[in-house]
């Protein structure tokens, strides 16, 4: 018995201009976390399990673990959410209250900024 193909269907693509204008309508975390899931191709789970340790600001990559399929992998970390994410990292650790947050930034590995070959979708706007 023969079991019953699916339609092929072509996915939906925004254009970078309805990228963009969906972007700018977002502030805050939620912004910050879309311009993440677009700028790395990260899925949102992937995203909602990141951990400071998994950011590499010196090289620009994410290290995404337990990802599909059980896989770790690489991916890019745009350049443009270095400083956000260093920002919002601040912000937590003083919310934590810790006193030198420079110090917590160190140990978590944040401080240096590098480059990588690939270049974000979300940087080449």
């Amino acid at each position: 018995m023969e079991s019953a193909k699916r339609p092929q269907r072509l996915p939906v693509v925004l254009s970078r201009a309805e990228v963009d204008a969906v972007l700018n309508r977002m502030h805050g975390v939620n912004g910050l976390i879309a311009r993440l899931l677009y700028g790395s191709g990260m899925r949102i789970m992937e995203a909602v399990r990141l951990r400071i340790k998994d950011l590499d600001a010196e090289r620009c990559e994410v290290f995404v673990r337990d990802g599909n399929g059980a896989k770790d992998r690489v991916t890019m970390l745009p350049a443009s959410l270095v400083d956000p994410l260093r920002a919002h990292l601040v912000l937590v650790q003083e919310l934590l209250g810790h006193a030198d947050v420079s110090t917590t930034m160190i140990y978590t590995h944040v401080l240096n900024r590098g480059g990588r070959a690939v270049v974000s979708p979300l940087d080449s706007r």
